[in-house]
């Protein structure tokens, strides 16, 4: 450091204390700005549970009149989990048309369905298959995942560390594979789909007629499974550390075929609860979207923001993760919470909404550019 050589020292010294002040500034602004961000994108700080387990269940298909019916008929599990955790009042899936396919007609997430890849990548957006998502994010911190479910479609979710897909993959394998990988290699992040309650579908009065086969299956065979997974991680020790993220990926249509078009507001009708330690417990939230499922699992890890598409090639605005950190449902918060709304913006909107991916990526593009 050079002094000024005639010894009046004072301009010098204010000048460095202005550079100083001016670069704390910054600093802090920076702070802030990525403190803001990081509450959006799931980063805020780590919870208190040390070495959580994060169970994201999907089940396929089923909207809140299912559910309360399924439970009304003996689902005692689930009605435990919506009992003693936080329930969505609303939640809608990101666009349910069966195939993402890009308006250039390509398909970067193969057969899988928006509201899966959603779940996992935390955004409204996903126009390429180079994104960041819970997977890899774990893994960077060395936490090993798992995903299983009976579709062939999820082939796709290849970033787990241990897959499994398949027809022929039954309910019942899916909940072993958990249970086997969380017993010999340590999972913390287990991504269960249990898909063939869908394979019981007769129409929409299924929903709340407690003897339908639907219904039936949920009560019979889903409740159960989703008991036996709880009680070998009770058995383990590590239940009072385990948070469970329970819903389904879509809602189904109105007819009798087992599909979910994206023009019918039924299919993106679903249901979503959290569970957990330092959750509240028998309450409710009013309104949740499926890219807040990946912000809120990415939270419960205790893991760093995800990153969004790693391309960069979108506008800032369109390219990182656009779900919503739900404050909301752990103890002391209170229950309002300032959501965007995305979703419920486009189908309460005049924007098209017919049976293609394309019509619902209009719209976000539109909406997140606002």
């Amino acid at each position: 450091m050079t002094l000024p050589r005639d010894g009046n020292y004072t301009p010098y010294v204010t000048m460095q204390r202005m550079r100083h002040l001016a670069a704390c500034l910054v600093l802090l602004a920076m702070v802030f700005s990525q403190t803001s961000n990081a509450q959006r994108a799931g980063g805020a700080p780590a919870p208190r549970v040390q070495n959580p387990i994060v169970i994201q269940l999907i089940i396929d298909g089923p909207d809140w009149k299912t559910v309360k019916t399924a439970v009304a008929a003996g689902a005692s599990t689930v009605g435990m989990l919506l009992k003693e955790g936080v329930s969505a009042e609303t939640y809608y899936c990101t666009s349910p048309a069966p195939r993402l396919q890009l308006p250039d007609k390509s398909l970067p997430w193969g057969g899988s369905t928006s509201s899966n890849v959603a779940m996992h990548t935390g955004t409204h957006l996903f126009e390429s298959k180079k994104m960041d998502d819970i997977f890899l994010n774990a893994r960077r911190a060395g936490i090993k995942s798992v995903f299983a479910g009976g579709s062939p479609n999820y082939v796709i979710f290849d970033t787990a560390d241990y897959l499994y897909y398949g027809n022929d993959l039954t309910d019942q394998q899916v909940i072993d594979r958990a249970l086997q990988h969380f017993s010999k290699d340590g999972t913390r992040l287990l991504r269960l789909h249990l898909q063939h309650i869908r394979d019981h579908w007769h129409g929409p009065a299924d929903t709340t007629n407690p003897n339908s086969e639907y219904v039936q299956y949920f009560v019979k065979t889903v409740d159960p499974l989703i008991a036996q997974l709880f009680a070998g991680l009770k058995s383990a020790g590590v239940w009072d550390r385990t948070y469970v993220i329970i819903g389904s990926d879509h809602g189904m249509g109105q007819t009798s075929q087992s599909g979910h078009p994206q023009s019918t507001l039924s299919s993106w009708e679903t249901f979503m609860a959290f569970y957990g330690p330092g959750i509240k417990k028998g309450a409710t939230i009013p309104y949740a979207e499926g890219p807040d499922v990946a912000v809120m699992t990415n939270y419960l890890l205790g893991l760093p923001p995800l990153r969004g598409h790693l391309e960069g090639n979108l506008p800032p605005k369109l390219n990182g993760v656009t779900g919503v950190f739900l404050s909301n449902i752990f103890e002391g918060a209170p229950r309002e919470l300032a959501h965007h709304r995305l979703v419920e913006r486009y189908l309460k909107s005049n924007m098209p909404r017919g049976d293609e991916y394309v019509d619902y990526r209009a719209a976000m593009i539109k909406l997140l550019s606002e």
